[in-house]
């Protein structure tokens, strides 16, 4: 058996044939494809639809070769092996979430729940992200956990500001001028006529005896009245009760192998590529928007502060391992990174964000020094990769303090670049 198609339209639970084949030890490298209208899991757990594959033979070769040199040419002796060869092997193959109401967290990845066997997928994704084997392709939805247990089965209630009590209602109240006294309008009632029940005074105009106030909503427990009731997340699993903004946002990814991940699905050893650039200038993410930060700050006050920003996108590397083997690409790389350390200067500050992309911030630096530093390191991508002919290396994108707004921040601008490298 080579690959399988699941034929959507006559099967009654295609996600459970899915699932068979992914669980099964012999069959769950394999090609799966659909046909017909499948439901999100099945989705979830397949390579894609049948009809839209262009030479499925050649699909199959290609994979079970890919299989062959998976992990060094080793088999896989944990299941974190398994699942990287087998997103590796198949390049159209994701993470996909599913939306499930059963779920802690309510998504769930039906790839993961038929590979795992020992660890929660929740733990061996945060695991794989912590060591950047896997990159978030996009955004699909954003929950909010309950910070005590990480369950997003929450029950958002109104409850008084004053003493945390559910029962709170809607009553009209007034507001008696002579004394200032706030209640539900009930207890002006007297008689047939309206009496303030703190001073006494009789209220016979609106507007010149008393008014209706903002607050028309009154607990039924302290006789509070108050415009809006204090919301509470209480969380259906441990029954702890949060303000909202004390929960915790989780970000829910479709996600892809990194270039870290690819590399360790095909070598079976993980070598930070770019680590030689930690020997330029280089400073922690968080230090080097600071910079940038304060550079845009600087430039408000003074018009002669200019600087530029550069962005290295080493998406290359990929097809040069790929063509050239890890030990040459590794070469490659360093030798390329000690090519930049020559152009740059001492006062230039660089660092990383994720696996392959490389900034540089270039105090004191015109618009055209920029642009001819960005050209320079342009042609060193494509220099250095002359000799084995496999494509560029990467891409240069780059920004003068010229063409950037006041009201922006280091973190907007590098998001501009990061999407012009996308």
């Amino acid at each position: 058996m080579l690959a399988f198609v699941i034929d959507a339209d006559a099967l009654p639970d295609t996600a459970a044939v899915a699932r068979a084949l992914r669980c099964h030890p012999q069959d769950r490298m394999r090609l799966l494809w659909l046909h017909g209208d499948a439901d999100a899991e099945t989705r979830a757990l397949s390579d894609g639809p049948f009809h839209s594959v262009d030479e499925p033979s050649q699909r199959i070769v290609d994979c079970a070769a890919r299989l062959e040199t998976a992990n060094g040419g080793r088999a896989p002796r944990s299941q974190d092996e398994v699942l990287l060869a087998l997103l590796w092997s198949h390049p159209g193959l994701h993470l996909v979430p599913v939306r499930d109401w059963h779920a802690q967290q309510l998504y769930r990845y039906p790839l993961l729940d038929a590979l795992l066997e020992e660890d929660t997928p929740e733990f061996w994704l945060r695991g794989v992200r912590q060591r950047r084997l896997l990159e978030g392709v996009e955004l699909v939805d954003r929950v909010r956990l309950c910070p005590g247990c990480r369950q997003g089965h929450l029950s958002f209630v109104d409850v008084c500001p004053e003493c945390d009590s559910l029962d709170i209602r809607t009553e009209p109240g007034l507001h008696c001028f002579a004394c200032g006294h706030v209640g539900p309008q009930r207890l002006f009632q007297d008689g047939g006529m309206l009496r303030c029940p703190n001073c006494s005074a009789v209220l016979r105009h609106i507007g010149e005896d008393y008014d209706r106030p903002l607050e028309n909503h009154v607990c039924g427990s302290c006789q509070h009245m108050f415009m809006e009731g204090r919301v509470l997340a209480r969380c259906m699993g441990c029954g702890q009760a949060h303000d909202p903004d004390e929960l915790e946002p989780m970000g829910i990814y479709r996600y892809r192998l990194s270039e870290a991940g690819r590399l360790l699905a095909r070598t079976g050893e993980l070598r930070d590529l770019y680590g030689a650039f930690d020997e330029i200038n280089h400073v922690a993410p968080e230090h080097f928007e600071f910079f940038v930060d304060w550079s845009l700050k600087l430039r408000q006050r003074h018009d002669e502060i200019g600087f530029g920003l550069i962005l290295l996108h080493l998406n290359g590397m990929a097809r040069v391992i790929d063509a050239l083997g890890h030990g040459r690409g590794v070469a490659l790389v360093d030798t390329f990174a000690e090519r930049v350390k020559a152009l740059v200067r001492s006062t230039d500050l660089m660092t990383r964000t994720g696996d392959d992309r490389i900034w540089l911030f270039l105090p004191q630096t015109t618009a055209s020094g920029v642009d001819v530093l960005a050209k320079r390191l342009g042609e060193l991508l494509e220099d250095v990769v002359s000799q084995v002919d496999v494509g560029r290396l990467g891409n240069v994108y780059h920004e003068s303090s010229m063409g950037m707004a006041e009201a922006e921040d280091a973190a907007a601008v590098m998001a501009r670049l990061v999407s012009r490298s996308q």
